[in-house]
């Protein structure tokens, strides 16, 4: 099975004044605030780049490699949560029920899966278009990945969702900030340039991955 993969980039370069403010964040919330105000203000668009795409075989081998988790067949996992979302297990002639009940619960994919499949499709991508090999995996600690390639050690965070375009770009931009200072801070203990990479997956459908790539470079 081949997974077609569609794609998004962007870049921040950040300015003298935004790199002073991103190492002085850690411990001056002022300074984390205005910061966060200058970010906002430039809005970078993403830009459409070239689709790729994977074979089943590989990505599970990728989420072996970079997933945080240990999971039992992720893939599989959405396969099913793909088909159950479809409507293919709603039984015909029933009807429906009804609950005094404040707020509706959907369903949701096993996130651990949608985690761990983002995770390998991150770090699939930095080894494409990166060139990128790992040099550490992280356990519950930030970023996810650390890498290195063409001189550059790289910083990557994954996110990764079964919900929207929409919803993966929110989670970046909440996400860009704490990214910008990571990146900020590490390139002053690193010989070698630091490039923080945010990587947000959606999870289309089974047969089709959305990713929107940001680059925070200091």
């Amino acid at each position: 099975m081949t997974i077609q993969i569609t794609l998004e980039r962007r870049q921040f370069r950040l300015y003298p004044t935004e790199r002073a403010l991103a190492k002085a964040s850690g411990s001056r919330d002022a300074a984390r605030l205005q910061l966060e105000s200058q970010l906002e203000g430039r809005q970078l668009p993403y830009n459409p780049d070239d689709p790729i795409s994977i074979e089943e075989d590989s990505l599970k081998w990728m989420v072996r490699k970079y997933s945080e988790q240990l999971m039992y067949q992720p893939l599989e996992e959405m396969q099913y949560w793909f088909t159950h979302s479809s409507g293919v297990f709603l039984e015909p002639g029933y009807p429906p029920l009804f609950y005094s009940q404040a707020g509706k619960e959907s369903l949701s994919a096993n996130k651990s899966a949608v985690a761990g499949v983002g995770e390998g499709i991150a770090g699939y991508l930095m080894q494409r278009y990166y060139r990128a090999h790992k040099l550490a995996r992280p356990n519950q600690d930030y970023p996810d990945i650390v890498m290195e390639g063409n001189g550059n050690t790289y910083l990557v965070e994954s996110k990764a969702t079964t919900s929207s375009l929409k919803r993966i770009k929110t989670v970046l931009e909440k996400e860009l900030i704490r990214m910008t200072i990571h990146t900020a801070t590490c390139a002053g203990l690193d010989t070698r340039p630091v490039i923080g990479v945010l990587m947000g997956t959606v999870l289309v459908d089974e047969l089709h991955y959305h990713c929107c790539i940001t680059e925070v470079r200091a």
